[in-house]
């Protein structure tokens, strides 16, 4: 159930970072539109900076869960 929430979290943060990026890519005749999309991707680049580690941390969780889970299991078993 955790991973659950955990895995539509991400999917709601990368829905809310794309809807902008998506409304940004439409073009308006503007001359600055290196600057804009530079400016874009340096934002990316930092939204994407912040979610890997989250990304790692909740599967190495992930993974100590599920060694805790069989564990728990073996030791039921004996």
């Amino acid at each position: 159930m955790l991973t659950i929430k955990k895995g539509l979290f991400i999917a709601a943060a990368l829905a809310i970072t794309v809807v902008p990026a998506a409304a940004s890519s439409i073009d308006r005749g503007n001359p600055s539109n290196f600057s804009v999309w530079a400016f874009l991707t340096f934002c990316g680049l930092i939204i994407v900076a912040q979610i890997l580690p989250l990304l790692r941390k909740a599967n190495e969780s992930t993974k100590m869960i599920a060694a805790k889970t069989r564990e728990k299991k073996k030791l039921e078993a004996h």
